[in-house]
């Protein structure tokens, strides 16, 4: 889970280079970039947690086969 929070802080600093790199920011445009930069983190964590609970649901598998 610690990549997708990597990911996501990458994701809002390119975000704020992004938008300071412009000139002017107002603090609707950094809201905007936060809500961007949350959006990606919650994406990442759902894929993390399908991803965690694939590898659970095969090692189960696993393990059954090998009592067999």
């Amino acid at each position: 889970m610690g990549n997708s929070k990597t990911i996501a802080k990458a994701l809002l600093l390119a975000g704020f280079v992004a938008v300071l790199g412009t000139g002017c920011t107002t603090s609707s445009e950094i809201d905007e970039v936060r809500a961007i930069a949350q959006e990606a983190l919650d994406k990442a964590n759902a894929a993390q947690a399908c991803c965690d609970a694939n590898t659970e649901k095969f090692d189960r598998m696993f393990k059954k086969s090998m009592y067999k």
